[in-house]
């Protein structure tokens, strides 16, 4: 009897080298995450030896289709959402899904909290949420408050005026216009480093909807919004009343998951890590197709 237990146990040992060869420093998850991994295709769903267990607090900008979109009776995914019930909440789009697809495959835990973008820094460095993943281009100002991961994903900024606008195509038609600029965004940095250079006034607003609203209705003669935003936005009809004048203000910057200067380095980490993987697995790929 003890010889057979002595067995087992040495057969169990041998198991867990190979499986200790295979996956380095990591270990299997066993969480709803890891079902959630084996759904979109991954082998296995790891987690950083360095995770404590912690369900992290991660903020989304509240509304800014197609990087996150609340559910709803006129609102529903255009495709499979690759991952869902891994604190998603009811909330779709780019970056919610590439959350989700990180975090199971590194095994880790989240609750979505959605903001208004302008709030999503200070919550930040307050210690309130953990970190964010909401469109936000990396910049060396936010590099002083916070830490980016990689680059997920280019965005670049586009002119967006009414549908019925014919004046505005370049950047020196701007000259006595209005701008319409969402509070906090690199948007709004862009239009109070040049109105005066080109000679126009800027109107703040708190969030995109007010924003575009107001240029629809004429209050605003233009905004400035990322491109693949935008763009969307009019490909579905939700903001019909909007057209694209100028596709570029500047090169496009790349948007990056955000985190407190110097604090959560393994959230950091396990993001970065993720973000490789499933790049390389075709999970990404099979995200942001879904929203072109």
């Amino acid at each position: 009897m003890k010889r057979t237990i002595a067995i087992i146990c040495m057969a169990a040992l041998v198991i867990a080298a190979f499986a200790g060869c295979s996956s380095g420093a990591q270990t299997t998850a066993t969480t709803a995450a890891a079902s959630s991994a084996a759904q979109a295709g991954d082998p296995g769903a790891t987690a950083n030896k360095d995770y404590d267990g912690k369900v992290y607090k991660i903020a989304c900008d509240a509304a800014y289709a197609p990087f996150s979109i609340q559910a709803g009776a006129d609102r529903t995914p255009p495709g499979e959402v690759v991952t869902s019930g891994n604190g998603m909440g009811d909330y779709y789009g780019i970056d919610v899904e590439i959350l989700a697809a990180v975090a199971a495959y590194e095994g880790f835990k989240f609750e979505l909290t959605p903001m208004d973008f302008s709030g999503i820094i200070p919550a930040i460095t307050s210690g309130t949420i953990d970190g964010s993943i909401a469109g936000m281009n990396i910049t060396e100002p936010r590099k002083e408050s916070v830490d980016f991961s990689d680059g997920y994903y280019e965005s670049g900024s586009a002119i967006v005026v009414n549908k019925d606008d014919t004046t505005i195509s370049s950047f020196e038609d701007l000259k006595g216009k209005v701008a319409a600029c969402k509070e906090g965004t690199t948007g709004m940095a862009w239009c109070q480093d040049f109105s005066e250079q080109y000679g126009f006034s800027v109107s703040v607003y708190p969030d995109s909807a007010s924003m575009m609203l107001a240029v629809s209705n004429k209050q605003a003669d233009f905004l400035i919004e990322d491109y693949p935003v935008i763009s969307y936005q009019i490909k579905i009809g939700e903001q019909a009343a909007l057209k694209v004048a100028v596709d570029a203000i500047e090169q496009p910057p790349q948007n990056g998951f955000a985190v407190k200067k110097g604090e959560n380095q393994t959230l950091l980490a396990m993001f970065n890590e993720g973000l490789a993987a499933i790049r390389a697995n075709g999970t990404y790929d099979k995200i942001i197709n879904q929203y072109k």
